[in-house]
């Protein structure tokens, strides 16, 4: 079980028989900066910002909290795509991974966004800290995400875990709303993926559902690493579960399920792969119908 202790209040408990460690943060972070459409000199600036955001990430304390167990893989890549004086323009891509089992080396996909929107100011040696009452450019974003990779890493290992995390990503997002940031806009269609929508969704009470059968859906996984049949048939009743879902609560496209497929449609193709159950493939098409062709060929055997 993933817990914290001493985050508000929250008592600490550890599952017995597993090996917890405890940390002093959460993430074990590597970062990619890509400059290749700037011109050298037009990159001098930058030489440094990948060894910065790893540092930075991998010493902020974001639940404020010693962490129990091991650290959250998280990727970054950082494609910088234009200049203009001390202004940058990005997008930067976040792919976390949570534990199969606990076990350090393992990752299932929690977390996959490619986020198109960024424009910063840098400057050699920048000083970069969390800010809790202002936005920032550059590390808002950055720690938006980072705490919502922190908070469904721990929805998987408690009722509900991540929502503190949540909340705290949520203030950045009215934080950069109120700063013009349009990313953070509060007005968006429904199922437009934005981290507005994103985030709000994960703290709407319409939506815990689906977030405890994330917590039933890397249940399955965890059993998969002892006995594949026995998780497979966890997670193919999840994914039973989860067409439920969508039919009886959902009246629009979930952005939180948009984000669950993103980062997990390769991995529950290949839990299926070449079974001969209608059932979960229908339920699939059902569930993410813009992956059908990946089921498909798994569906196959291929």
């Amino acid at each position: 079980m993933r817990t914290v202790s001493g985050w508000l209040g929250t008592a600490l408990v550890v599952l017995a028989g597993w090996n917890v460690t405890l940390q002093a943060q959460e993430l074990d972070a590597n970062v990619m900066v890509n400059t290749e459409r700037l011109e050298r000199d037009q990159a001098v600036e930058l030489r440094t910002m990948a060894n910065d955001v790893r540092t930075y990430l991998n010493s902020q304390r974001y639940t404020g909290a010693d962490w129990e167990g091991e650290k959250i893989p998280v990727d970054v890549t950082i494609w910088v795509l234009g200049r203009n004086g001390n202004r940058f323009s990005a997008r930067v891509a976040v792919v976390s991974k949570r534990l199969v089992a606990n076990k350090p080396g393992t990752g299932s996909v929690m977390l996959r966004v490619n986020d198109q929107q960024w424009a910063f100011e840098w400057n050699f040696s920048p000083t970069l800290s969390y800010q809790t009452t202002r936005y920032d450019e550059f590390t808002s974003v950055l720690d938006f995400y980072m705490l919502l990779a922190i908070g469904l890493d721990m929805d998987t290992y408690d009722d509900l875990g991540g929502t503190d995390a949540f909340r705290q990503a949520q203030v950045i997002a009215q934080l950069g709303n109120g700063a013009g940031v349009d990313a953070f806009k509060t007005f968006y269609q429904p199922g437009e993926f934005t981290r507005m929508a994103l985030v709000t969704e994960l703290l709407d009470l319409r939506y815990q559902g689906f977030r405890r059968l994330l917590f039933d859906y890397h249940d399955g996984i965890d059993q998969m690493a002892a006995n594949r049949a026995d998780g497979q048939k966890t997670v193919a009743a999840v994914l039973a579960d989860m067409a439920n879902f969508k039919r009886e609560k959902i009246s629009n496209r979930s952005v939180i399920m948009q984000a669950f497929f993103d980062a997990k449609h390769m991995e529950i193709a290949d839990i299926f792969r070449g079974v001969k159950d209608e059932a979960v493939w229908a339920n699939l098409r059902f569930l993410d119908p813009g992956n059908t062709q990946v089921y498909e060929s798994a569906r196959n055997g291929r």
